[in-house]
């Protein structure tokens, strides 16, 4: 009954305000959509099997990046076409790119263009390994964080916004396989 009396008033209504409501009504669905996504996304789905999905595995600590290369681009390039090869023969793996949000939701930051700049090619060049490979079994992605606590920085604890970096580890793991760029700590997304 209710329903039906709602429908006789939208019949009432001019055609501009009748189309404003509808508009109005799929912008509210959209939303809606989004938000259950991402609460999908971020709490609910489940994580894949790292160890079966890519067998063994290793993480290349950017420490040791920075004495063994000294320029990030040119690193990240170097090797990811150093164990794709074994990958490609497998017919599976990932590589698990860390960018960074000043490379796209704060580029203009005052003194951050070099690094700014060199996270966007993290994540551009994530991205086009991501299509390059994503038919042979080879998971790309990029994550980008905000902000990580290491044990350099003068921030020793971790905070909502700023995780530690196991508390980042253990999300960051959640993503892999799925999207080719994500924000993997869910207050940073």
């Amino acid at each position: 009954m209710a329903l039906c009396a709602c429908l006789e008033n939208l019949r009432a209504l001019p055609p501009l305000l009748l189309l404003l409501f509808f508009l109005g009504l799929l912008s509210v669905l959209k939303l809606s959509f989004a938000i259950l996504r991402w609460l999908y996304v971020s709490f609910l789905r489940p994580t894949k099997n790292l160890r079966a999905r890519y067998c063994s595995w290793a993480i290349v600590d950017a420490e040791l990046m920075r004495n063994l290369i000294k320029i990030n681009v040119e690193g990240v390039t170097r090797v990811a076409h150093a164990v794709l090869p074994g990958m490609l023969e497998r017919k599976r793996g990932a590589i698990v790119n860390i960018g960074s949000g000043a490379a796209s939701i704060i580029p203009s930051d005052p003194l951050y263009a070099v690094y700014a700049a060199t996270k966007a090619y993290v994540d551009q060049f994530s991205r086009c390994l991501y299509v390059e490979y994503k038919n042979k079994g080879i998971d790309v992605q990029c994550q980008a964080p905000l902000y990580v606590t290491t044990r350099m920085t003068s921030i020793r604890r971790s905070s909502f916004f700023v995780p530690s970096t196991d508390t980042y580890a253990h999300a960051a793991l959640q993503w892999i396989g799925y999207e080719p760029r994500c924000a993997s700590y869910w207050p940073h997304s």
